[in-house]
């Protein structure tokens, strides 16, 4: 039996005004927490609950845990993903998922697009702009996609991303600098079809079905794009095509370029890639998240793990499991085991 911390950010009060109306969005709600907490007790694990805000560090420093199990998103600052995990590997306390520099660089998109594009892994052609007078689509062709430079679940993303000339660009530009109050990240925007690939492990990790996202919900007139939008008004479990009705061939070229871009990113324990076809259909990764929504019945990284054969008490179980063995704290995994996950 292990005791374990589990630590998290909760959703807070609705955005004030002047705010960006999804602040906050990639934060975990009561159930989520308490859904986490129920799985590893199903297990015999001791579990507290640790919210990490500006109170963790004294909660941590009086409590003996064996390891945390990692859920924090961070509250403030471009690398916030990394911030708890700095603060554990201050304290010598073990923890699930990615390290301190993948959480950092991942929340990086455009530094993420370089890191993958040295190890030649496809992403779309890309500029990077601080201000709406800088912009130029010098080596690029339109349509073009505009989005936050440092933001995750979607924030930052409707159907003004999707921008048809140098106008639209200028405007929705302005819009986001003004109000994520950060760079946007500008790249080609891909045709093709939308996946994603959820890995779970180490050395020989398992790499789940693909999951494809079917826009035929979103009104004519409207950006294929995987807004925010799209995920709470149009997320009817038909457009979540799991597996994805795909040939072989291009099922194993996706599930390797996930993998590929998994291990360039030192991912660890799991992750989430997300992928789109360009014009001949070769993946391209659109974004990595290393720290992947856990919401039972509502997160992908969850429905892809269950259309794998994985319970969301087998999941969780796993994570802490590959964390576990990669500690070297093989002794604190409670039979029967999970799966066998290196």
């Amino acid at each position: 039996m292990a005791v374990i911390g589990v630590m998290y950010n909760l959703k807070g009060a609705p955005p004030e005004q002047g705010e960006p109306p999804d602040l906050g969005a990639e934060l975990d709600s009561e159930s989520t927490v308490a859904a986490v907490a129920l799985a590893l007790r199903a297990h015999g694990h001791e579990v507290q609950l640790i919210e990490g805000n500006d109170t963790a560090y004294l909660k941590l420093l009086s409590n003996r845990l064996d390891i945390v199990f990692n859920m924090c998103e961070g509250l403030r600052g471009e690398s916030r993903e990394s911030h708890i995990p700095s603060m554990l590997e201050m304290l010598g306390i073990p923890y699930t998922g990615s390290g301190v520099l993948t959480l950092a660089l991942t929340l990086d998109k455009p530094l993420a697009k370089k890191v993958l594009a040295y190890h030649g892994i496809p992403t779309p052609g890309f500029r990077v702009f601080s201000s709406p007078d800088e912009i130029s689509v010098e080596g690029l062709e339109f349509p073009l996609f505009v989005k936050p430079a440092h933001e995750g679940s979607s924030m930052g993303v409707s159907s003004s991303s999707y921008c048809r000339d140098i106008h639209e660009l200028t405007a929705e530009a302005r819009r986001l600098i003004a109000l994520y109050r950060q760079p946007v990240l500008v790249e080609e925007y891909l045709p093709g079809r939308e996946f994603t690939v959820g890995i779970l492990g180490n050395k020989n990790p398992i790499i789940f079905p693909v999951m494809e996202i079917n826009f035929d919900a979103i009104p004519a007139g409207c950006a294929r794009v995987y807004s925010r939008q799209f995920k709470t008004d149009w997320s009817d479990d038909i457009y979540y095509m799991c597996p994805a009705p795909i040939s072989p061939e291009l099922e194993a070229l996706l599930k390797d370029t996930a993998l590929k871009t998994y291990r360039a990113l030192d991912c660890r324990d799991l992750a989430r890639v997300d992928l789109r076809l360009d014009r001949n259909w070769v993946p391209n990764v659109m974004e990595v998240n290393p720290l992947p929504g856990l919401a039972p019945g509502y997160s992908d990284y969850p429905r892809i793990a269950e259309k794998g054969g994985w319970s969301f008490t087998d999941l969780v179980n796993g994570i802490l499991e590959c964390a576990l063995r990669r500690n070297k704290m093989e002794h604190l995994i409670k039979p029967p085991f999970v799966k066998q996950i290196a």
